[in-house]
C-alpha cells in the first residue's frame, strides 16, 4: 500500500511538473509574439505624396526599417531555439521557472533596444543592443544545462539536443560579442557577425560531432 501510494504521489507531481512546463511554454510564446509585434509600432510612415516623395522617404528611413527587419530576425531566432528546446521538456520547477522569466526579460527589451540603437550613434549604441542578446544567448545555454542535469528531457528528444544546443547557444553569444569590437572597423555591418560566426563555428565543430558519433 505504501508502495503504492509512494508511486500514485510520484505521478501526480509529474503530471503537475509536465503542466507546469506547457503553461511556461504557452506563456513565453505569448511574451514573444507581443515582443515581436511591438518592432512595428514605432516605425515611420512613408510620405504618399508622390512617387518621388515615397522613395525619399523610404530611403531616409532605411535604417529603421532595416533595425526592424534585423530585430525580426532575431527574437525570431531566439523563439526557434526556445522551440526546438522546450518541446522536448517534460517538467518545470521553479529555478527552470526563473531562468526562462530572465531570459524572456531580454525579448521583452529588444524592441526598446532597436529603437536605442537607431537614434543612437557610434560604437556605444550598437553594444547597447549586442551585449544583451549576448546576455540572452547564454541564459538560454544555462537554461539547457539545468534541464539536462536535472534529467527532464523527453525520452524521444534526439540525443545530441542537449550538447549541441548548449553549444549553439554559446556560438550566438561570442558572435553578438566578437560584433561590437567589428563594428569600429565596418560600421553598422557589423551586425553581419551575428549570423556568420554561429555559422562557422558550428560548421568547423560539424565534423567533430560526427566523429565523436562514430
Amino acid at each position: 500500500m505504501d508502495d503504492a501510494d509512494a508511486a500514485a504521489r510520484e505521478a501526480a507531481e509529474q503530471a503537475t511538473a509536465g503542466k507546469a512546463a506547457e503553461r511556461l511554454i504557452f506563456f513565453s510564446d505569448a511574451v514573444i509574439a507581443i515582443a515581436i509585434t511591438l518592432l512595428a509600432i514605432d516605425l515611420p510612415v512613408p510620405e504618399f505624396e508622390s512617387v518621388e516623395a515615397l522613395m525619399e522617404s523610404l530611403r531616409q528611413n532605411a535604417y529603421e526599417y532595416a533595425a526592424f527587419l534585423i530585430s525580426f530576425y532575431v527574437i525570431g531566432n531566439h523563439w526557434t531555439i526556445h522551440h526546438r528546446v522546450f518541446r522536448y521538456v517534460a517538467r518545470a520547477d521553479g529555478p527552470v521557472v526563473g531562468q526562462n522569466m530572465a531570459w524572456l526579460l531580454v525579448i521583452i527589451l529588444t524592441p526598446f533596444l532597436t529603437k536605442v540603437a537607431t537614434e543612437g550613434e557610434g560604437v556605444l549604441s550598437f553594444a547597447c543592443y549586442a551585449v544583451p542578446q549576448a546576455v540572452q544567448t547564454l541564459l538560454m545555454a544555462w537554461l539547457i544545462r539545468t534541464i539536462a542535469r536535472k534529467g527532464w528531457f523527453t525520452a524521444d528528444a534526439p540525443p545530441w539536443l542537449p550538447t549541441r544546443g548548449h553549444r549553439t547557444s554559446i556560438w550566438f553569444a561570442i558572435g553578438f560579442l566578437v560584433s561590437v569590437p567589428v563594428y569600429l572597423l565596418v560600421g553598422s555591418w557589423a551586425f553581419a557577425v551575428w549570423w556568420l560566426v554561429p555559422n562557422l563555428l558550428n560548421w568547423l565543430t560539424r565534423p567533430r560531432r560526427s566523429a565523436a558519433a562514430t
